[in-house]
């Protein structure tokens, strides 16, 4: 089941970022030979910010956050679960409040219509909480399927190479 959610994420954040760089491409077109798109600039504003949450959900799925971690990789291993426990603490603290607070702020601005194109600025203050619910799915799977200690290592490291 997990497949198939990831790849539709994927496949969802790449029509997007298509469909972002498509209206930008008719919009400029459109402009430059006397016949302006009126609502391109909004339609593009609002797939471009819904690729950018879905990309960060995929950078974290893939545990590609920034993260500093010269000095806890060299503690002992108690104390880098302590640090890496209250990390993630603080990370799903951080995305229950925008899920909480970005629902309120998404439903008292759907009335509120979004520039020429007429579509509800409610869509695009949408984007932040179902963002921060995928990826507070996708860290809640990343520390089932790697350990607290290895959920917030990229998939591509081995933290045991960085360590030594």
């Amino acid at each position: 089941m997990w497949h198939w959610y990831d790849k539709g994420e994927e496949w969802l954040a790449i029509a997007l970022l298509g469909g972002t760089s498509l209206t930008m491409l008719v919009s400029s077109t459109a402009r430059a030979i006397g016949q302006p798109f009126a609502g391109g600039a909004e339609l593009a504003q609002f797939l471009f910010i819904w690729t950018a949450v879905l990309g960060a959900d995929l950078t974290l799925r893939r545990g590609g956050q920034v993260r500093i971690d010269a000095l806890v990789i060299r503690l002992p291993i108690k104390l880098q679960l302590i640090i890496t426990s209250l990390c993630l603490g603080m990370m799903m603290l951080f995305l229950a409040l925008l899920i909480w607070y970005g629902f309120a702020l998404a439903t008292s601005n759907w009335q509120r219509p979004m520039g020429v194109a007429g579509l509800s600025y409610g869509y695009i203050t949408l984007a932040l909480p179902v963002g921060a619910v995928l990826m507070l799915i996708s860290l809640l799977r990343r520390v089932f399927v790697n350990g607290v200690i290895g959920s917030l290592v990229a998939d591509d490291d081995d933290p045991v190479e960085e360590a030594l």
